[in-house]
């Protein structure tokens, strides 16, 4: 692995596993809408900076960047995911 690309990659890790383990504290065990699931992804998005204040250089930033992005995504993903599947699951 190129060593230059380390600093990118860890930070990225980084990101995506704060922003994940913040979002799913916040829903944790309660019913929520898909407004306050996307209010709640944008409201973490806008914190890039707070998410991990030691990453100094650009590159950091931009892995840390990058990584809460991936977390957003996936946790929405997952939402539709699953409600997809209570309604497919629903009697008719």
């Amino acid at each position: 692995m190129n060593r230059e690309s380390e600093p990118y990659r860890f930070a990225r890790i980084e990101g995506y596993r704060i922003t994940l383990a913040r979002l799913e504290e916040q829903f944790k065990d309660r019913a929520v809408t898909l407004a306050e699931m996307e209010a709640a992804v944008a409201e973490q998005l806008a914190k890039e900076t707070l998410c991990a204040p030691w990453r100094r250089s650009e590159t950091e930033r931009a892995g840390c960047r990058e990584g809460m992005r991936l977390a957003a995504l996936q946790f929405l993903s997952q939402y539709w995911e699953a409600m997809r599947n209570l309604r497919s699951s629903r009697p008719v």
